[in-house]
């Protein structure tokens, strides 16, 4: 059967993942990949498109695009019996734990380093997954201080604005990426500007609230090399779930500083601007390293972000403490449920 035929409220396991190319590889990035499990939690109110739980994140897809994902009930996911699937699709690091780089000898910012940026001109680029709240801190970056272009060859918009307070300091805000397997042309010129254009530095938006979904792409970004500084953003929403991140721990794990921030408040965003600065020059180390393979093998490709998201679930499961889990229901979830209901929804607006 196909994802599209599964009923809300239920669970199964991904079988095979179709779709061609930049299509499917899309779909990979996403977490949607052979040997995972995914539960329907909702329909749009007009029924397009689904709204799923993924890797433990919510993620929405059309219908058309769920018609293409082949799937099979599994009893014991319905019921969260510890089990696994074929061996095939089972990755661990089998007890041994990646120790990620930078544990032995942690980030520390210096006292007068937060008061330093730099007296040469430098660049950052704004990066992260779409709706993780990157616009927003763009603009409490820069305030009237941006312009809006477009990049080469597409209608794409390139925003580019100064630092408030910092006239050698740009920063680029990209659109909205999910890693560096690019689908969209969003995706197509945020990868290319990384790669080319060659920033100071690495401003990485990751949604607290989607640790590991946002984490599959920054252990992307550190592979090339670039320093990389991580904006844990959303805090204030984790703080009302009873979510707690440990964000030294984080730090140590990925080899980078990590800090709280809050994009409508602005919190935080100092800590990041002077950390970006005082890492100008600097080579970035990766803690996961893909190697070369072979992107033309769909078996390959799966088999490479399955073990990607593996190492990163290691890294949530050592920083993260949630009081209420992304599958579990709460209050809310159940007045949404009503609200988003075909029927129900629509007499109700």
């Amino acid at each position: 059967m196909t994802l599209r035929e599964l009923k809300i409220g239920h669970t199964a396991e991904i079988l095979t993942v179709g779709g061609e190319g930049a299509l499917r590889q899309h779909f990979l990035d996403m977490g949607i990949i052979p040997g995972q499990e995914v539960k329907l939690e909702k329909y749009a109110p007009m029924g397009d498109p689904m709204e799923l739980l993924v890797q433990d994140y919510e993620l929405t897809l059309r219908l058309a695009d769920a018609e293409k994902i082949e799937i099979r009930p599994c009893e014991k996911c319905e019921t969260n019996t510890p089990h696994s699937h074929d061996k095939y699709y089972a990755y661990s690091h089998q007890g041994n734990e990646h120790p990620g780089y930078g544990e032995a000898t942690p980030f520390k910012l210096q006292p007068h380093e937060h008061e330093r940026i730099v007296n040469e001109q430098v660049s950052f680029a704004l990066v992260g997954n779409q709706n993780c709240g990157k616009t927003t801190l763009f603009n409490q970056l820069t305030g009237a201080n941006q312009h809006v272009g477009n990049f080469p060859g597409v209608t794409v918009d390139r925003k580019t604005g100064t630092i408030k307070g910092h006239p050698e300091a740009t920063v680029t805000d990209l659109p909205g990426i999910y890693s560096l397997s690019p689908y969209t042309n969003e995706e197509v010129v945020s990868r290319e500007f990384i790669l080319k254009a060659h920033p100071t530095g690495i401003i990485n938006i990751v949604d607290a609230t989607n640790l590991s979904r946002s984490l599959f792409f920054t252990t992307q970004l550190l592979e090339l090399g670039v320093p990389v500084v991580v904006a844990l953003n959303k805090h204030d929403v984790n703080e009302k779930k009873g979510t707690k991140i440990d964000v030294k721990k984080l730090s140590e794990k990925l080899g980078c500083p990590v800090f709280d921030t809050t994009s409508t408040t602005g919190d935080g965003l100092k800590d990041v601007v002077a950390a970006a600065a005082a890492l100008n020059g600097n080579e970035q180390k990766a803690p996961y390293h893909q190697g070369d393979i072979d992107l033309t093998d769909k078996n390959v490709v799966e088999e490479a972000d399955r073990k990607r998201f593996a190492f990163v679930d290691t890294i949530v499961a050592a920083v993260e403490t949630r009081k209420v889990r992304t599958k579990d229901k709460n209050a809310q979830d159940k007045i949404d449920a009503v609200l988003t209901h075909p029927i129900a929804g629509l007499i109700i607006f």
